[in-house]
């Protein structure tokens, strides 16, 4: 498996569904410096060579009624299809309600470049749909129309 899909898709995605406040609250504090710490870590524990900088983690908050947004824009080098070029945390402001996705490199030479739109709901990851750049603008928008309907 790859390490950077371990990261993002297993390791955050755990530690964030375990205790959303903790992350939640280290992200708002820590903002960079604790993704970037956080990766570090899970690649030297699997003995890894970590090819990011600080500087390659940028945190954006977004607000929509009562969710609020954490968009982790990730590394764009050594990106490859089902890799994150985003994850969102989203929550609402006492975390009863609080879903992970991510927006995944879906390229495909059949197909070309495009992102997807996806989520890690009870365990099962679900691709909820295929995203223009443009629509990335719209993130906690179309985020929030999921987790509302869902």
């Amino acid at each position: 498996m790859n390490i950077r899909y371990y990261c993002e898709h297993i390791a955050f995605r755990d530690l964030f569904n375990q205790d959303p406040m903790k992350i939640v609250t280290k992200i708002l504090t820590e903002k960079e410096e604790y993704i970037y710490n956080l990766f570090l870590k899970i690649y030297d524990e699997k003995k890894q060579a970590f090819p990011y900088q600080k500087k390659d983690f940028k945190i954006e908050k977004a607000a929509k009624d009562q969710l609020e947004f954490l968009i982790i824009n990730l590394p764009e080098q050594f990106m490859e299809p089902t890799l994150c070029h985003k994850i969102v945390l989203a929550y609402s402001f006492n975390l009863d309600l609080y879903q992970y996705f991510t927006v995944e490199d879906g390229n495909d030479a059949l197909f070309g470049n495009y992102h997807v739109l996806c989520a890690w709901i009870e365990g099962n990851h679900v691709a909820f749909r295929n995203l223009e750049k443009e629509d990335e603008e719209d993130l906690p928008e179309k985020i929030y129309d999921i987790m509302m309907v869902n």
